[in-house]
């Protein structure tokens, strides 16, 4: 049981007891004590009801469950790096549940022509962005700096999966599938003709590069 409670239970004890004795007999003095009894009781009472009435107004909601800590959030301008990562305010965040070509990728289009599709999806981040500020709820992922960022409330992830300038993350199943799938139907950015898988060309540059 919480202090503020146990305080208002004897609180409550107090004005039972109060209310169920009188201060004195009333066949010594009847006349006195039905005199008496008016102000002096009420006087009592309000003692005892100030504080408790100051207690409950007192009351806090209950603290968050233990780890539920409430989200971190950041926003201000912000600078793209690559179509999945940001810097804001200094710090560098990639953005939550999706993957983009890095800034030296190259894909083929539709007609089978090569183009720098790493730096058609960063300049597509930075036209959405714009001038604005971007507000970003932090949050973890295998242990890198990731977030949910947001422009004038769209969901800037989002956005750029949905246009084919970006993919869902496939470690992550959940997330911007539905996006994924309605640009891939479409035939749109990077689904309109050829790209490897940006987290597939890491790991292949990686292992090549450590032979």
């Amino acid at each position: 049981m919480s202090l503020t409670a146990t305080i208002l239970l004897i609180y409550a004890a107090c004005l039972a007891g109060t209310i169920a004795s009188p201060a004195r007999s009333q066949d010594d003095h009847p006349q006195d004590d039905r005199a008496s009894e008016g102000p002096g009781t009420r006087r009592l009472l309000a003692a005892l009801l100030v504080p408790a009435l100051a207690l409950l107004a007192g009351l806090q909601a209950p603290p968050a469950r233990a780890g539920e800590a409430a989200p971190r959030i950041v926003s201000g301008p912000a600078t793209v790096i690559d179509g999945a990562t940001l810097d804001l305010g200094g710090r560098r965040l990639r953005l939550y549940g999706i993957d983009a070509p890095d800034l030296d990728q190259t894909c083929s289009d539709g007609h089978e022509r090569d183009y720098a599709c790493g730096r058609a999806a960063a300049a597509a981040l930075t036209a959405r962005i714009g001038g604005g500020n971007v507000t970003c709820e932090l949050r973890e992922a295998d242990g890198s700096a990731t977030a949910l960022c947001r422009r004038d409330g769209e969901d800037l992830a989002a956005w750029m999966v949905a246009n084919g300038y970006a993919i869902a993350d496939r470690s992550m199943p959940a997330a911007y599938e539905a996006q994924d799938r309605r640009a891939w139907g479409r035939r749109v950015g990077l689904w309109s003709g050829v790209f490897e898988i940006p987290a597939d060309r890491r790991r292949m540059r990686h292992a090549s590069a450590s032979l």
